[in-house]
Formats: structure tokens, C-alpha cells, sequence
């Protein structure tokens, strides 16, 4: 694994096909090029986070979070919710 400055240097590396005379594959790492945000919105309390990775575009991995509120575990119950890509209500 290899960490680079810019991405003029990862375009170097990706072109490379040798190293010391040896055949090699140069791919991004799939975790480590990936960064993680939150989306909260009332919108979305009826899609699952297999729909939400489905219909978003570059997402990999969405999780629910359950919030608690006097020791009890909010979590909506999921159905079949339409997602527009790149229109939330927020």
C-alpha cells in the first residue's frame, strides 16, 4: 500500500505495469479512498440502508442510526420508499 500527495502522482502510479521487472496491478484501496458523512432527514425514515446504497450514486455503505430517548430505541419502520437521487428535503 502506497499513500500519495496529489492525484498527479496517483495517475503516475496507475499507469505503471512493472516494479523492478515484476508484473503489477495498481488499484485504489477501497476503503481507504472513501470518506464518511451523515445525511439526516425525516425523508428518509422509511428507506432501508439497502435502498439508500442502491439509489445514491458513489455510496458504498449507509447505516441507520437509533437514537434514545429514555431507554427506549427509536427506529422507524422500514418500506418501500422511493429516493430521488440528489433531492433531499432537509
Amino acid at each position: 500500500m502506497v499513500e500519495l500527495k496529489s492525484n498527479d502522482q496517483a495517475k503516475k502510479l496507475g499507469a505503471i505495469a512493472t516494479f523492478l521487472d515484476i508484473p503489477v496491478t495498481v488499484s485504489p484501496h477501497k476503503s481507504h479512498n472513501s470518506f464518511k458523512g451523515v445525511i439526516r432527514s425525516r425523508n428518509l425514515w422509511c428507506c432501508t440502508e439497502e435502498e439508500m446504497v442502491e439509489e445514491l450514486s458513489g455510496v458504498t455503505h449507509a447505516r441507520r442510526i437509533k437514537v434514545r430517548r429514555a431507554m427506549t430505541k427509536f427506529r422507524p419502520t422500514p418500506s418501500s420508499c422511493p429516493l430521488l437521487s440528489g433531492f433531499l428535503l432537509m
